[in-house]
């Protein structure tokens, strides 16, 4: 055989059967691109600053409160712009159960006011951090609308009478949020959001009020993907940083909340009743120790002491005087364990409850004919504390939390014939850092 043919023989096979290249899959993958719908439940409470005003005399009373439960649906998309970036829009209907009242009754005659909103909707946008593939920290804001209706009952000897009236309020909401994949379809979100109203009028009433609201979402979402989806041929994976959350840590967050409080007085045959809000920003640190026993499962026990600005209070100017009272929710530290489930990882879903206790400082002072007089008293009050919360790592042993929580403690007589009994709805992120991390995981010893 020529050297000519020899190398035909072996070059045409060559040319003729080239085998097919295999492509790796990519390492990147816009995974969070896609349609989702989904539902939520929760919990908050509406703010009510109530004006009111006549010839000589205004009141100003910032510190009108409901609270209560909701439910929400939503959907929306979203659209991851870079490996760690994204962007979204969403639609949000809801409905909320936040109530509240205020009653006098004197011999013979009886009145009582009630507050509570209904239906309630959104429109938002949002833009996220991923912490890792699958744990999505973001920021959400956007117009929200909301239904608000008043109703009252007057009793008189001979004869009654009642109103009820309906609000649409428009405004603006805005909030943190952390969002984690459980599987390639299913994912579970903790979204905070505080929704501040325009000023109204209540009916023919003349006092005008000027809503805010607080409330806390844990959401259900499906993914339906189809805009750009990883590869089939890639599975979907959580964090590829395996994390040991056994060990100690220590921490600072800072937040805001709402304030409530359940108020009676009583005076010989006449009686009062009435729910007050007030609302403000915290800071506080925190610290414990967390036992993870499985892969997927974890024990803990943590401490915080918190500093609160939650404050309300009623102002009365009349011609010649002027009275005020405010009650401001100033201090509150808690002792707590928590049990967690850990989604990925790096990522947990935890649920956390126990004891707490609570100061709360009355002041009040008036003026009147060139003299004044001023008065003011601490009270700590005892209760319980509970609340769901979303923890991921973020490097090294740094990690970071979103957490909500609601406070509800005892009644106590703060003045003869006045007693108070308070609760909050907070939220609060932090960031902490948990020492001795770097041994090995659950996962990695199951393993050997």
């Amino acid at each position: 055989m020529s050297a000519a043919a020899v190398v035909a023989t072996v070059s045409c096979p060559l040319g003729a059967q080239t085998l097919p290249v295999a492509i790796p899959a990519k390492d990147f993958g816009p995974v969070w691109t896609g349609f989702y719908v989904g539902a939520a439940f929760g919990a908050g409470g509406t703010f009510n600053r109530l004006d009111t005003g006549g010839p000589g005399l205004n009141t100003n009373a910032h510190g009108g409160g409901q609270s209560g439960v909701l439910g929400s649906i939503y959907g929306g998309v979203d659209y991851q712009i870079t490996q760690r970036g994204l962007v979204g829009l969403m639609a949000e209907a809801s409905y909320a159960g936040f109530n509240g009242s205020v009653s006098a009754s004197v011999p013979g005659a009886f009145a009582q006011v009630n507050q509570n909103t209904g239906f309630g909707w959104a429109v938002l946008l949002r833009a996220g951090f991923l912490a890792d593939p699958s744990t999505l920290l973001y920021f959400t804001g956007g117009y929200a609308g909301q239904i608000i209706n008043t109703n009252g009952t007057a009793t008189v000897p001979g004869g009654t009478a009642s109103f009820s009236t309906n609000n649409t309020m428009n405004g603006w909401t805005f909030g943190p949020g952390f969002e984690t994949m459980l599987t390639n379809k299913l994912s579970a979100k903790l979204e905070y959001r505080y929704s501040q109203f325009g000023r109204q009028t209540i009916g023919s009433t003349g006092i005008s009020m000027e809503p805010s609201t607080h409330a806390i979402r844990a959401g259900l979402s499906y993914r339906f993907g189809g805009l750009g989806v990883v590869s089939s041929d890639q599975s979907f994976t959580g964090s590829s940083q395996p994390f040991n959350w056994t060990g100690v840590y220590l921490g600072g967050a800072v937040g805001g909340g709402m304030g409530f409080a359940q108020t009676n007085s009583s005076a010989g045959s006449a009686s009062t009743s009435f729910n007050s809000g007030s609302q403000g920003l915290l800071g506080g640190f925190f610290g414990g120790g967390d036992w993870q026993f499985s892969p997927q499962a974890l024990v803990g026990v943590m401490a915080d002491y918190t500093f609160q600005g939650i404050t309300g209070g009623i102002n009365l100017n009349a011609p010649g005087g002027s009275a005020y009272a405010t009650a401001e929710q100033n201090r509150q530290w808690s002792v707590m364990g928590r049990v967690g489930w850990l989604a990925v990882p790096s990522t947990l879903l935890y649920a956390a409850g126990g004891y707490s206790q609570l100061n709360v400082r009355a002041s009040a002072g008036a003026s009147l004919g060139g003299a004044t007089v001023f008065a003011q008293r601490d009270t700590s009050f005892s209760g319980f504390t509970v609340g769901p919360g979303i923890e991921t790592a973020v490097t090294g042993g740094w990690t970071t939390r979103l957490e909500y929580r609601f406070s509800q403690y005892e009644q106590k007589e703060v003045v003869p014939g006045v007693t108070y009994q308070p609760s909050n709805h907070t939220i609060r992120a932090g960031i902490a850092y948990k020492f001795g991390v770097g041994g090995k995981t659950v996962a990695a010893e199951a393993a050997n």
